[in-house]
């Protein structure tokens, strides 16, 4: 088999498979938790029951939310959280219960450093949820990054 006929090969076995369609607006919106701090509070584009409190990030909520770690430069990641299973241990009075998320991936947006003016591209930490599309993740990342431009004027 030549490489045209590979190529004709693997364009014709794509169209048999679907590719998952494009998420809406709203799916993203709904699945996108925001820390709080004044420029997400100010920003009109985010419902406010989107809003969560500052909390530690094994408290952040089933799905993806996004924390600025420095206004100043709007230094800013998203975790997105797989399922949370509850787990415990000890028994009767001392039992205590927790949740475990089953995978976290942490994505830091494009930045500019302010040392030395470098351009940072996104950087990628830890595991993309089993539940998740690489389609689903690049759209919930370009609807954060627009938020962020309009918040932090990136």
């Amino acid at each position: 088999m030549n490489q045209f006929e590979m190529k004709d090969a693997l364009y014709s076995e794509r169209e048999e498979t679907s590719l998952p369609s494009p998420t809406s607006l709203d799916e993203i919106k709904r699945k996108t938790f925001w820390e709080a701090n004044s420029a997400v509070r100010q920003n009109r584009n985010i419902n406010p029951k989107q809003i969560i409190a500052k909390t530690q990030t094994n408290k952040f909520p089933e799905g993806v939310t996004v924390r600025t770690h420095r206004m100043k430069d709007g230094v800013t990641s998203a975790y997105f959280h797989g399922q949370v299973q509850q787990r415990s241990y000890g028994s009767g009075a001392n039992r205590v219960t927790y949740g475990v998320v089953d995978s976290k991936l942490i994505v830091t947006f494009p930045m500019t450093s302010r040392f030395n003016g470098n351009d940072y591209s996104y950087s990628f930490n830890g595991n993309m949820p089993k539940d998740m599309t690489f389609t689903e993740m690049g759209q919930i990342l370009e609807y954060i990054n627009l938020e962020l431009k309009q918040m932090y004027r990136k």
